[in-house]
């Protein structure tokens, strides 16, 4: 039974719900090949927030089932059977959400046939604003977030936080309306992307059920070990406030960043050596900055404020782990365990961004990664060299390759060629190999003389000439370089090896590193999608991806060879190979 109603958007035949099994009849006999889903939640956390309602769109209908109408348990069923549906392709806008707050509120575990629009909006474009409302809008102008401007008006007016609270009269056609979008876009944007990026499209919706598989089960932290770090990070916090007030003299709050301003540059008259540019009269002016940042408490050089200095960097660094990695897993963990996000569509790239927390950017410090545990035993594996690789394929840098191919350290090799050297003159610990896997890296990033003079501790005079020689060595890279330069100048984007499209606007001498980058994201992709499907026929699990690693849990040693072979097939001019280690301690106990 349906009714139409009059209003502005998207929405147009509400379906007004006789009884559950009628509502899942005509869904399953629609013409439509999809069927868009969206769950409205009390809040943000699958793991202790839950669905109040789940809303469907499917031909030309919608509606919004409520848990208090229809009982949560009829609500369940209805979903289980819904998703038990093996034709229909059922759409979602963050398909991880939607799909954890279902199956934690209604036990209905994915569908077979998943469609992200979040994922096809970003393979499309990747710069864009990928929100519902954002993209909505760009297609369909801004009635497409009319309702959703209804509802934080209202929301606004009567200080509410809770979608939950809202009146049915309003969150429903909001609901509704979620839905109606997310198909609309799917049908339009879906055949697109399929056509241009189709081999990504299917891997990157292959990849939704590893990574709820992933989220779902989280990892381990020892919550014992964080307590005792954490005392040891308030003792070592109160030492250096002792050390920084007795210099000062009196009690300062270090950090305030105002009071450690004061002192250093009213107190001590430091003059900041950090500037504010600012135009008047069309010209510009420079003004000093009272910001204590870092890198303008690394720029002082003062008897007394270059100690005060370092002691409240310090602090700060202390400051950040307990906050961001002891305060924060505490409060998230449930029953011992965090379960991060992991955004298949945090970056321009493609590579990984994470959430609640960030796995991403966990410090390679051991004591911060010891925090992590196994269920049985750690097994890491990282791809070996792989930015360097693909720069030297991309290139077709034949030295390079040939180094490569021979087993040679790169950095040792390289070192060789600039200082005309053999490579067995070149100390491994030496000043030479370390100045020259600075280039090595450093190239990748577009880096000039002054980057590479600080970053490998030369003078500009050295770094100079070390570039100069080092595109004398491997002239193909850097024609590779200005040809994708040039690329990404005309045409404001470059494709990885993948045939992903990885816009750009500006920093166009950036462009090689967005290829290699994107790249490499895509291989570890790839790579999760193969050693997931492996790991889990035999009872494994994966538990975090950094950069090019992925970290396994409960594998038995002896399919490490298994594993290995899965991420190391891919046809290069070079073998791609990866390292491996175990622990079953802590990720900050790997060894070989």
């Amino acid at each position: 039974m349906t009714q139409t109603e009059t209003n502005p958007v998207l929405l147009s035949n509400r379906y007004i719900i006789q009884e559950l099994d009628s509502l899942l009849r005509d869904i399953l006999q629609s013409k439509d090949d999809f069927v868009a889903v969206d769950t409205e939640t009390t809040g943000l956390r699958w793991t202790k927030d839950r669905a109040f309602g789940v809303a469907v769109a499917w031909d030309n209908y919608s509606t919004f089932i409520r848990n208090e109408v229809w009982g949560i348990e009829n609500l369940s069923r209805f979903m289980q059977d819904l998703f038990s549906n093996t034709s229909k392709q059922f759409v979602f806008h963050n398909a991880e959400f939607d799909l954890h707050m279902i199956r934690e509120t209604y036990g209905a575990e994915a569908p077979e046939k998943i469609i992200d629009t979040l994922r096809v909006a970003h393979l499309y474009d990747a710069s864009a604003r990928h929100s519902l409302k954002d993209w909505g809008e760009e297609n369909f102008g801004e009635s497409a977030s009319y309702y959703e401007e209804v509802i934080h008006r209202y929301m606004k007016a009567y200080n509410i936080k809770n979608y939950s609270l809202v009146p049915a009269d309003i969150m429903d056609d909001y609901a509704s309306n979620d839905v109606v979008l997310t198909k609309a876009l799917a049908y339009k944007y879906v055949p697109l992307v399929k056509k241009e990026f189709g081999g990504l499209f299917n891997l990157e919706h292959s990849l939704i059920p590893a990574i709820l598989d992933m989220e779902r089960q989280g990892i381990a932290i020892d919550l014992d070990y964080i307590d005792k770090l954490h005392g040891t990070i308030v003792k070592r916090k109160q030492k250096l406030v002792t050390a920084i007030q007795s210099i000062v003299g009196k009690p300062i709050q270090v950090g305030s960043s105002k009071q450690i301003g004061d002192y250093l540059w009213d107190r001590l008259q430091i003059k900041p050596p950090i500037t504010n540019m600012e135009f008047i009269d069309g010209r510009p002016h420079y003004k000093p900055s009272r910001s204590t940042n870092e890198k303008a408490l690394k720029s002082i050089d003062h008897p007394v404020g270059s100690k005060v200095a370092k002691l409240v960097l310090k602090w700060r660094e202390l400051e950040k782990i307990d906050n961001t990695y002891l305060n924060s897993y505490i409060k998230i963990h449930k029953n011992g365990r965090i379960h991060p996000r992991f955004n298949a569509c945090g970056t321009l790239t493609g590579r990984f961004s994470g959430s609640d927390p960030n796995m991403q950017n966990i410090p390679k410090d051991n004591s911060i990664r010891r925090i992590f545990t196994p269920d049985t035993e750690f097994i890491d594996m990282d791809f070996s060299q792989l930015e360097l690789k693909l720069m030297a394929h991309a290139s077709d840098q034949n030295n390079m390759i040939e180094a490569f191919n021979d087993g040679a350290d790169l950095h040792s090799y390289t070192a060789a060629l600039l200082m005309n050297k053999t490579i067995d003159q070149i100390d491994p610990k030496g000043r030479e190999r370390k100045m020259a896997k600075s280039l090595n890296f450093g190239v990748i990033y577009g880096i000039g003389t002054k980057g590479l003079a600080d970053y490998a501790g030369i003078p500009e005079r050295d770094a100079r000439r070390y570039l100069r020689d080092y595109w004398k060595r491997y002239p193909k890279i850097r024609t590779y370089f200005r040809k994708q330069k040039r690329f990404a100048e005309e045409n404001e984007y470059i494709r990885t090896m993948f045939n992903r499209r990885v816009p750009l606007t500006d920093r166009f001498y950036a462009s090689p590193n967005y290829a290699i980058q994107g790249t490499g994201g895509d291989m570890i992709k790839i790579s999760m999608l193969k050693t997931w499907r492996f790991v889990k026929s035999i009872g494994g699990s994966l538990r975090n991806t950094v950069h090019d690693q992925i970290l396994f849990d409960n594998v038995d040693k002896k399919y490490i060879p298994d594993i290995k072979a899965l991420m190391e097939d891919f046809s290069f001019k070079m073998p791609i190979t990866v390292d491996v280690q175990t622990s079953d301690k802590s990720w900050g106990d790997l060894h070989e």
